[in-house]
């Protein structure tokens, strides 16, 4: 049953209601958690964790929510001493496009709740590609980015080694979603899957969408479709290369794979492998922060 007090200072009303359970709330690390403000510049926690923990829970938003890795950066450095703010607040309910908002308050005031607000606004993300060696200090890399890959006038997703700098075409990581079928993205169809590029913003010039006289079942434009011998193309369809089981990830990742020397076959038994590997990690993920 909830009950109604009024705030003794202004006589403001207000409702009993508790965070725990609300909407929009994920449990990371033991920590609820949730992006407030228009542009989800801000983390709102439950409670008062510790400096360690709030490190742990936002990686955690950042992977599991936005599948993002955070870069270490300067903001980084700052956010446990200027981005973390430990302070009360008391929960009242909204409306239809806000179900619930909070007011900052002192700790003793009636129905005060303690929460933790991180300032993440600032900090540098990138999008988590699958993991390969740098071709040229083979250190791992996961991270992505859409910059300009070598060769190219036109950007595109590529791989940038955070040790030496190297920039090479990235396989994009899908977030690995265990309770529905995992549909095609956003992407613009009439755009070429391997560099993103259309007729009317091309990757070079000259280039163009490649006929249908081609042994693959995703958009792609003349200049991607140039950068394979007819040999190369058929070893990829025979390793599955836009087979009715394949997509338009594990495309790109043989197309890539190819573009580095990989033999088609082998870049078809690594990503099995990688798939395989990475459910296993978001089982363990959801298993260790208490999804159902």
């Amino acid at each position: 049953m909830t009950s109604t007090t009024q705030d003794q200072a202004t006589g403001h009303p207000l409702a009993t209601f508790s965070l725990a359970g609300a909407e929009g709330f994920t449990t990371l690390h033991g920590t609820s958690v949730v992006a407030i403000d228009e542009d989800c510049g801000t983390l709102l926690m439950l409670g008062h964790p510790n400096d360690r923990h709030i490190l742990a829970t936002t990686s955690a938003q950042y992977r599991v929510i936005y599948g993002q890795r955070i870069r270490g950066s300067r903001a980084l450095g700052d956010l446990l001493p200027h981005g973390v703010r430990r302070t009360w607040a008391r929960a009242v309910p909204g409306g239809d496009y806000c179900p619930w908002h909070t007011e900052l308050t002192a700790p003793g005031a009636e129905h005060a709740l303690p929460i933790t607000l991180v300032d993440v606004d600032w900090l540098e993300a990138e999008d988590i590609a699958v993991q390969e060696q740098c071709p040229a200090c083979g250190k791992a890399s996961r991270t992505s980015d859409i910059a300009r890959s070598p060769g190219r006038t036109g950007y595109s997703r590529v791989h940038n080694c955070r040790f030496c700098g190297t920039r090479w075409p990235s396989a994009d990581e899908y977030r690995v979603c265990l309770y529905k079928i995992r549909t095609r993205s956003g992407i613009d169809r009439a755009s070429c899957f391997g560099c993103g590029c259309t007729d009317t913003w091309p990757c070079n010039t000259g280039c163009q969408m490649a006929g249908d006289d081609r042994p693959i079942a995703q958009p792609l434009c003349t200049t991607c479709h140039g950068q394979h011998t007819s040999d190369t193309w058929q070893a990829l369809t025979t390793a599955g290369y836009a087979a009715a089981d394949s997509d338009a990830q594990r495309d790109r990742w043989l197309y890539t794979s190819a573009l580095r020397g990989t033999a088609a076959a082998t870049a078809a038994a690594e990503w099995t492998e990688r798939r395989a590997l990475t459910r296993q990690r978001a089982l363990a993920v959801r298993t260790q922060d208490g999804w159902r």
